[in-house]
């Protein structure tokens, strides 16, 4: 008896010395550690990031802003509200100095090595000053794109839930359609929902305004009209056929456009080809040349 006492106590001892004191000095693993040091370096990066952005926006804020004209600015306060960024137009005319003021420091570097090369270097600083708001306007054109693409299947829905009944809840259609919807036009439709809390009218007319497409345009007018109690159903189905015709002209330009690249492919792979045949007799006569001397 003492024996097994000994023993339960032994193992009651090393029990406790892996619950309590292993987990302490426990080796930590490859992974871990790697896991570890990549958090530690997302969030040192992450910081210095946020620092960057608070003192470039205390700049903007404190120096840029009498640089600014009302008109520029309103033009940057659209593009922003349009991206949902959380910057102040101030800050992207800081980032239009600076580039300009990099592209200014180069094109010196050059003139003082190579006058050409300086004179070629100077269009850099008009690029600069073009580039942040080139940048963004390129992102919105390519938002606008995407949504053009997806909004005749999005209007399909709305149109056919409307043919059924008059008195469609429009958040409802929005809700339906979100899950199956691309990136970008399930962004706007979320940021349409949003706004529905102010009313249906309010969040039509800031869809309008944040995305002014021909379609959406025309889509949020007949909507708005319906709210009014007229009955639209004629004018909703001619800008379904109209979007249809548009998503077949726009299939037709994406079937010819995959069209002319398979063909540029096909080009260059026989130019590529014909380049090989001719290196290939060429070296095989360069080496019955050589034979025969």
């Amino acid at each position: 008896m003492v024996v097994i006492a000994k023993i339960l106590a032994f193992i009651a001892v090393l029990y406790l010395i892996k619950e309590l004191l292993y987990p302490v000095y426990k080796p930590v693993s490859k992974k871990q550690k790697k896991k570890a040091r990549r958090y530690q370096k997302t969030k040192e990066s992450n910081k210095l990031k946020s620092k960057m952005k608070n003192y470039k926006k205390r700049i903007a804020e404190k120096y840029i802003k009498n640089l600014l004209s009302s008109g520029e600015k309103v033009r940057y306060k659209k593009i922003i509200d349009r991206l949902d960024l959380p910057i102040k137009p101030e800050e992207i005319r800081a980032e239009q100095i600076f580039y300009s003021f990099v592209a200014l420091l180069l094109t010196l570097l050059m003139l003082s090595a190579n006058p050409l090369l300086g004179s070629i270097t100077g269009i850099f600083i008009v690029l600069g000053w073009l580039y942040p708001v080139t940048e963004l306007e390129k992102i919105i054109e390519e938002k606008n794109k995407n949504i053009s693409i997806d909004f005749p299947s999005f209007y399909s829905m709305v149109y056919y839930q409307y043919s059924k009944s008059i008195n469609i809840f429009l958040p409802d259609v929005i809700k339906d359609y979100i899950p199956n919807a691309a990136p970008d036009m399930a962004e706007e439709l979320g940021v349409m929902l949003d706004n529905m809390d102010y009313g249906e009218e309010y969040a039509l007319k800031q869809l309008k305004k944040r995305i002014p497409i021909h379609f959406i345009i025309k889509f949020c007018d007949i909507m708005e009209t319906r709210l009014k109690g007229y009955d639209n159903v004629s004018q909703m189905s001619y800008l379904k056929n109209e979007m249809d015709q548009y998503r077949i002209r726009a299939l037709e330009e994406e079937l010819e456009k995959r069209e002319r690249k398979n063909t540029r492919l096909q080009l260059v792979l026989i130019v590529v080809l014909i380049i090989y045949i001719i290196f290939y007799y060429l070296f095989t006569i360069l080496e019955a040349l050589k034979l025969f001397q």
